[in-house]
């Protein structure tokens, strides 16, 4: 694989595929995170430092290959252009010719050559930035096509974008048949990281899970089972461990279709496995009269588990502390709702706390990225993942399509 940052790339155009699925405010219709933005920012620098000329392409949700306003990159690209003190403009397929360096945003068609033509015409300086790639149904499909359409703008190809790499799509597999292919500073900061974990981890290597489904995990348990020492199990999925067992879990949210799944991990990992010793549960309303503290057996049948309980946050934090490796994926409760935040935001901090001090730290996940930044620990953990279903199927030790096409 050739990796950017050793690469002595300079005056090419550069199409850069990187991850800018971030949430948008409904109201503000601004950008409503802007983790993801902010890792890619170095690679961009970079590339225009060296006097390329970078065409930044993406994706926004699920448009299914039709154009639709809901999932329109504006709002990215006018943060991106603010993050990056660039003026902002936004064109269709004519290219005006700017005195300072502006962010030019594209809403054409880029199939079409009047469009590819445009594009070619804006000068170095200014930083183009294409509208969804989701837009046209070749994306997802991986269509050679348009693959080759996408290419035809640009003389190298650089994928920055770890968090769509498990999937196979033109701009992260196609394009790099046509062609001179690098991988980004980001994408290659992901891969040393989960490598570390995966190669070079030191125990007790401790893997703490948690969010609703167990499905998209459980290769990724099966495979660190492997080298973890303790397997921590909060959230959804330890509602399922409950159920297996056959405890009433009430109203809690539970993937009820993976309950086999749940009783097998325990049948194999019981040495390892986890549970919470205590639960925080509520009614339906979520009002402070019905919120009590129970043990997992009993919990009412109009109850909902909502967090784990003070016993098991200390006997989570006593496992993590004497921790050397840490992975941690998914929240430990409905934390968006105080006070059911306690268990994972206490957890949080003690990732952090022992984090680039005495033990190695990822983490990952959308909902587990937004408990690192509220609890305010992202300085402190040693790599905050940009990508959920790829950093768990990159650890379950599975091949990356968007990165196997790099080598």
């Amino acid at each position: 694989m050739k990796y950017l940052r050793t690469s002595n790339l300079k005056n090419k155009t550069v199409l850069l595929r990187v991850d800018v699925n971030v949430p948008i405010d409904e109201k503000t219709h601004g950008v409503a995170d802007c983790f993801r933005i902010d890792q890619i920012v170095p690679t961009i620098k970079l590339l225009m430092e060296n006097g390329n000329k970078v065409i930044l392409c993406g994706h926004l949700g699920r448009p299914e290959g039709k154009k639709d306003e809901k999932f329109t990159l504006k709002p990215v690209a006018e943060f991106l252009a603010n993050r990056l003190f660039l003026k902002f403009a936004e064109t269709k397929d004519k290219v005006a010719k700017y005195e300072v360096p502006h962010l030019v945003f594209f809403t054409g068609n880029i199939a079409e050559e009047k469009v590819q033509k445009q594009i070619e015409k804006v000068e170095a300086k200014n930083l183009v930035f294409l509208e969804n790639l989701r837009f046209y149904k070749g994306e997802e499909e991986n269509d050679p096509v348009f693959a080759k359409k996408l290419s035809a703008l640009a003389d190298v190809y650089v994928n920055d974008a770890f968090g769509v790499d498990h999937r196979a799509a033109a701009s992260t597999v196609g394009v790099t048949k046509y062609l001179d292919s690098y991988c980004g500073l980001l994408l290659e900061q992901e891969i040393k990281s989960l490598d570390t974990v995966l190669h070079k981890s030191q125990k007790p290597f401790v893997l703490m899970m948690g969010g609703i489904k167990i499905s998209d995990k459980v290769e990724t348990i099966q495979n660190l089972a492997k080298k973890a020492d303790k397997i921590l199990l909060g959230g959804g999925i330890s509602n399922l461990f409950f159920l297996s067992k056959g405890y009433e879990i009430g109203l809690s949210k539970v993937e009820k279709t993976a309950e086999k799944t749940a009783w097998h991990l325990e049948k194999n990992y019981k040495d390892k496995i986890f549970l919470p010793l205590d639960v925080v549960v509520a009614d339906e309303k979520m009002d402070k009269y019905s919120i009590r503290v129970c043990a997992p057996h009993e919990i009412g049948k109009k109850e909902m588990v909502l967090d784990i309980g003070p016993k098991t946050i200390l006997a989570f934090a006593q496992q993590l502390k004497a921790a050397k490796t840490i992975v941690w994926n998914g929240p430990l409760g409905h934390f968006e709702i105080k006070p059911f935040d306690t268990g994972t935001m206490s957890l949080a901090r003690v990732v952090g706390g022992v984090s680039t001090r005495s033990a190695y730290g990822l983490v990952g996940g959308g909902e587990t990225v937004d408990a690192v930044r509220l609890s305010h620990q992202f300085e402190h953990i040693d790599h905050v993942s940009t990508g959920g279903g790829a950093m768990l199927e990159y650890l379950a030790g599975k091949e990356l399509p968007g990165i196997e096409a790099l080598k």
